[in-house]
Parts: C-alpha cells; structure tokens; sequence
C-alpha cells in the first residue's frame, strides 16, 4: 500500500541521520509527508457517523516504509470534530500496553477545518520554539485511508510524557490539560483543590494518585496576595519570565483562544515540576492565530486576574514590553522570517491543499487564507511597536 514516492523520503532521511528513521524524522517540516491508514470500513464508517464520540477502532499505520499494526485511532478535537473530515488521536499502546513508534506513544492528525491557511497552527509552534519555548513539533501530510486521499492534515506532536523528557529533561511531576469550561480567568472559587482539578484542569499523568493542592495554592496566591507580596508569592509557582515570554509570543501572534482569548482561558497544557510547587505553560491547538493584525497588546488582560495583577507593576510590564519587542524581532518584520515561512509551506502544501476532498472551505478560501496571513507579517510588527511606544508614553491607563 506505500507509495514508492513515500519510501525513498524515509530512505533519504534516514540516510541523512546516519540510521534507521525517528521522530526527528516523522515531523521533518521539509517536506509533505504521507500517512496511510487501514481501517475496516464499517469501523471508517462508524468513525466519521459518530464523530462527537471517543470510541477507538483498530487500524494500521504506513509512514515511510514502516508499519505498525493492531493501533487504535478515534476521533478528536472540540470545535474542530467533523464527520468528513475527522481529526484523528492515534493511539499505539491502548491493544498493547507500552508500545511505541519511534519513540511515541501517541500521534495527532489535525484536520484543518478551522483554519482556512491550514499553516496556522504549524507557524504558531514554531514562534513559540523561536522564543525558547517547549512546543510541539507539527509537519504536514497527507493522509489516505484505506487508499483513498482523506485530505491534508498536520501530524502534531502529543504533549505527554514523552514531550516532557524531550523537552524538559523530566516526566515525573503533574501535566494538566485545561479543558474549557466557560469563561475562567484565573478565579479563586474555593479552598477545595477538586474545584479546579480533574475540571477544568484535567490530569494527564498521575491520574491515579493526583494531588492538586499546589494548583489551588498558586491561584489563592494569584488572587488573594497583597499587592507588596504578590510577586514573590506567584513567583514562588511561576517562572514570570517564561509566562511573559509565553504571553507575547500569543499576543504577537494574535492568539484569540488562549490564556487571554475572548473566551477565558483555553488551549494550553499546565506542568508542575517533579518535587517542587513550581508551574509552566505548554501551548495547544493554535488554530485561531494570525488573524487580526490590528489586535490590541493588551487585550482582554484587565479580564485575566493574573495578567491584570502582573502588568499593574511597572517592572513586569516593562518585562512584558520587552518580550514583545522580542517577539516582533524574531518574526523579523517585511521580508523576514515568519513571511518566508509562509511562503515555504504555502509552496508545500499548495497542491495537496488543492486536491484535498474534504475540506469545509474552497479552494479560493484556501488562497484567501494564505494571502491573510502574509498580510499579517507585514502590518502585525507596526502595531505591537507602536503600541509599546505608546505604552512607554504612558498610554497604558488608558488600554482594554
């Protein structure tokens, strides 16, 4: 069932890493990647009519000469679940406990239905990674179920214990996945640490001995610290410059569905350091980026309790500043780095884009979306720069 095509790229990769093919390889952003699955078709078929459900059916994995049989694969997402065009969880050890495929437990296919550029998401991870940040990895591919084309989609990285080790050097503190639940802001309901975990703030690892107690400590601390002690007391569970280094990243960007989104608080991971109250954001499903080039830096930050507190104090919002100037430089303005990027992957997945079956949006829509984005990276640096000197002038009083 592997194309020919498909193989001599696992070859060539491999070949260029001096051995056998590795994740590495998997989410090479170099090229378009083929992904194929086997599925019976009545379990396709239940698959795509009960979208909204988390059964998993059993299939087969192709990706680059190699194969994994007996994976299980369901449905995913939350806005973006789609009976057409299913987001997918692939799952390689639920028949066998402790398997792997290069390295993973676990892959994402996105199926782009929310994002008429398809490129959003891929470009936001990698902002962040230019920042310093732990993201994960995304590539395109296409993906063909049971030899039909099913349609482009990103292979995304699953942010889980492995994601951890790569990335932190550790797995063995608490990893919570914040599960939108209506508009939250960072509130302090109550002493009880099961107000906020296992909902909205989801467990991902210790499910079965969760203590969330330092959790509702750092947002007691967020909430009820005297104004002369709240930095040291949230300081004690955040790394303030990676939050501010996390919170420009997403305001350059354009976030509307993160940790100031228009919505509460959304799409992100929470991880809690092996043996310490120490905190830190993982970011998720950017799919909703680079939208408005004209959004405001401070938008929605009087609404977030934490961010309200945090940029009250003149350093901090300095720090803050400073990180969004960092941002702006990183995506390097006309002709820099985040417009050639568009330009690479919108080269990439051009004419996948322009075969792809199911997409809920036309091909035009696809242009449209692609011609926004490079809109984006020439207007966004003016607005945040401007914005920061009329900060710097004293206009923050008088901001969202």
């Amino acid at each position: 069932m592997r194309s020919r095509g498909a193989a001599i790229v696992a070859l060539v990769l491999a070949a260029s890493r001096g051995g056998a093919a590795t994740a590495d390889d998997l989410f090479n952003d170099a090229v378009v990647h083929e992904i194929r699955l086997s599925i019976h078709a009545s379990d396709w078929q239940k698959l795509r009519d009960t979208y909204l459900e988390d059964t998993y059916y059993a299939a087969i994995l192709e990706w680059g000469g190699l194969t994994i049989e007996d994976i299980a694969v369901r449905s995913r997402g939350d806005g973006s679940r789609n009976g057409n065009k299913p987001g997918l969880k692939v799952d390689f050890n639920h028949f066998a406990a402790g398997r792997e495929f290069l390295g993973l437990k676990a892959l994402v296919l996105d199926n782009l239905t929310q994002d008429q550029s398809m490129m959003t998401e891929r470009l936001s991870m990698a902002m962040f990674r230019r920042m310093g940040l732990p993201a994960p990895r995304v590539a395109h591919a296409r993906l063909y179920v049971n030899g039909a084309y099913a349609g482009l989609y990103t292979i995304v990285e699953p942010v889980d214990k492995n994601f951890l080790k790569r990335t932190l050097g550790e797995d063995g503190g608490y990893l919570y996945d914040y599960e939108w639940a209506g508009e939250y802001w960072f509130e302090y309901s109550s002493s009880d640490p099961a107000a906020y975990s296992p909902y909205p703030f989801q467990p991902q690892t210790n499910e079965k001995n969760p203590d969330p107690r330092a959790l509702e400590q750092m947002i007691r601390a967020i909430n009820e610290s005297p104004d002369a002690e709240f930095i040291p007391n949230v300081s004690a569970y955040l790394d303030l410059k990676q939050f501010l280094d996390y919170l420009a990243i997403e305001t350059y960007i354009g976030e509307m569905d993160g940790v100031l989104g228009d919505w509460g608080l959304n799409n992100f991971y929470l991880y809690q350091f092996q043996g310490t109250n120490a905190f830190m954001l993982i970011p998720w499903d950017k799919d909703v980026t680079f939208r408005d080039a004209g959004r405001p830096i401070w938008q929605n930050s009087e609404r977030n309790v934490l961010t309200r507190r945090l940029l009250s104090v003149p350093d901090i919002r300095e720090q803050y500043l400073q990180a969004l100037e960092r941002a702006a430089a990183l995506a390097e303005g006309p002709g820099g780095w985040l417009e050639q990027e568009i330009d690479r992957i919108y080269k990439q997945i051009q004419t996948a884009a322009l075969e792809d079956p199911n997409k809920p949006f036309s091909y035009s829509e696809f242009e449209e979306g692609a011609s926004n984005l490079r809109y984006f990276s020439f207007a966004r640096p003016n607005v945040v720069v401007g914005e920061i000197t009329a900060a710097r002038a004293g206009a923050f009083e008088s901001a969202p």
